[in-house]
C-alpha cells in the first residue's frame, strides 16, 4: 500500500500518517527530511527523535535525497515526512543558487518511486501550499510550483490519497470513503 497524505500547515496530516503507518507493520521506518542548520532546527529534531521512538519507529535522516532510505528498505512500512522539505533542499542549495525545477522534479519522482519498491508500505507526507495565492519571491513560487507537480505525479500512481483538513483525514482517492 502507498499513500500520499497532504494537507496545509498545522492540519495534523504528520500526526495522521504517524498513526496510520504505526497501524501498517511492526517493522517502522521514518524518514526525516528536516535540514539540520542550525540550534533551533537541532532542537526540533530531537523532540521529533523522541516523539518518534516512543511510535517505535527507526529514523533515517535524508534531507537532500530519498537514496539512503531505499537502501535501508525491507519489510515493514517507510514513512517520509515531509515532501516539503525535500523539495527546498533539493531546489535550493545552500549558497542560494535554484537548481532547474525539472531536473529536480524527475529525481525526486524517481526517487519516490524507489522507495515505493523497497518497503511493503510507504507513507509520505506531502504539503498543500497553492491555495496561498502567489509570494513575492518568484523562487518561492517555484517552490509552491514543484510541490503542487510532485503531490500530482505522487498521486496518480499510489494507491491512497488522504487530505487532512483540521484533523480530519478525508480519502481523496482509494481507502474509506
Amino acid at each position: 500500500m502507498r499513500t500520499l497524505v497532504v494537507g496545509g500547515s498545522g492540519s495534523g496530516k504528520s500526526a495522521y500518517a504517524e498513526r496510520l503507518a504505526a497501524s501498517l507493520a511492526p517493522r517502522r521506518t521514518y524518514v526525516a527530511t528536516m535540514r539540520n542548520d542550525g540550534a533551533e532546527a537541532g532542537k526540533r529534531i530531537r523532540r521529533h527523535r523522541s516523539q518518534r521512538a516512543e511510535l517505535g519507529f527507526i529514523t533515517v535522516e535524508c534531507p537532500d535525497s530519498l537514496v539512503a532510505a531505499c537502501h535501508d528498505g525491507g519489510s515493514g512500512v517507510v514513512l517520509v515526512d515531509d515532501l516539503g522539505n525535500l523539495v527546498a533542499n533539493a531546489l535550493f542549495a545552500p549558497d542560494g543558487t535554484m537548481a532547474d525545477p525539472a531536473v529536480v522534479l524527475e529525481r525526486l519522482v524517481g526517487e519516490v518511486e524507489a522507495l515505493g519498491q523497497s518497503y511493503d508500505h510507504t507513507v509520505l507526507v506531502g504539503n498543500e501550499v497553492g491555495g496561498e495565492g502567489a509570494y513575492r519571491l518568484e523562487s518561492t513560487n517555484e517552490w509552491v510550483r514543484l510541490i503542487g507537480a510532485l503531490n500530482c505525479r505522487i498521486a496518480a500512481s499510489f494507491d491512497e490519497v488522504v487530505e487532512v483538513v483540521a484533523g480530519v483525514p478525508c480519502h481523496v482517492k482509494g481507502g474509506v470513503a
